[in-house]
């Protein structure tokens, strides 16, 4: 009996020491991490889901059911938002920055991760400045080009994508004469163009794609440095039916990892 009563106190004791690691494991994964995780839920378990710019907060851009899915009315900055919300103070440093409005556009992103320092966290993000240091739960954002003064502004102020992974090694090609160097990411993002679609999603024989929350492949373009300088639409985006083909050169766009907020 005194066999039998020790070995139940170790195999007690074995589990609690796997339930502790258990626990000090879920404590470390990173906030990175627990963003990729919160937009590939949504993600997966979108039933309805829908391009725009919403005049609402980005927290009710999103909508849970009882049945445990969820539909989706955002656009890219929106989509980032409403995902932020599990960070607050992360997502204040940045919302802070454009208080007029419902939540913040790309363009806004773009400009706080551009002010983000290399080697030193700053309100809970890190600069990314190589392409080959980007991770699964990163950040790319871009302020796009906008015409000259004395032009109507496009509405389209940027983008703003969560990373998954990178396709392969970078590449070159050849544009009008021109060397352009770039690395394929797969993203998850809000945007009007063509994603590949969860097969939860019904078929729209009425639309040529599926626009909202997807999962697509993004380029960017890179100096002899590996630091981005671009990106191109290309083949993969496109708006109005009219693909651009060739990559946009600009000095706004940044990579950023959501850290820890130790202030």
């Amino acid at each position: 009996m005194m066999f039998i009563f020790r070995l139940a106190q170790i195999t007690v004791s074995v589990m609690a020491i796997a339930l502790l690691c258990s626990s000090a494991s879920a404590q470390t994964i990173s906030p990175a991490e627990k963003l990729f995780q919160r937009a590939d839920w949504v993600f997966n378990n979108a039933e309805q889901v829908h391009y725009g710019h919403r005049k609402v907060p980005a927290i009710n851009q999103i909508k849970s059911f009882s049945n445990g899915r969820c539909e989706a009315d955002t656009d890219c900055s929106g989509f980032v938002s409403y995902l932020l919300s599990e960070f607050p103070q992360q997502y204040e440093a940045i919302r802070s920055l454009q208080p007029e409005r419902k939540y913040p556009q790309a363009k806004i992103y773009m400009q706080f991760f551009n002010e983000l320092k290399l080697d030193k966290p700053t309100s809970g993000w890190l600069k990314i400045g190589q392409i080959e240091d980007l991770r699964r739960g990163d950040l790319i954002a871009w302020k796009k080009p906008q015409p000259q003064d004395g032009v109507k502004k496009k509405s389209n102020t940027g983008h703003v994508a969560i990373v998954i992974d990178k396709q392969g090694t970078i590449q070159e090609t050849e544009i009008n004469g021109k060397t352009y160097r770039y690395q394929s990411i797969n993203v998850i993002d809000s945007s009007s163009v063509k994603h590949f679609q969860p097969e939860l999603l019904p078929p729209l024989s009425s639309m040529p794609h599926r626009d909202g929350i997807g999962k697509g492949v993004v380029r960017i373009i890179l100096d002899q440095s590996n630091r981005p300088i671009g990106y191109w639409e290309g083949t993969y985006w496109y708006e109005g039916g009219k693909e651009i083909r060739k990559p946009t050169l600009t000095e706004s766009i940044a990579f950023a990892r959501l850290v820890a907020n130790n202030n």
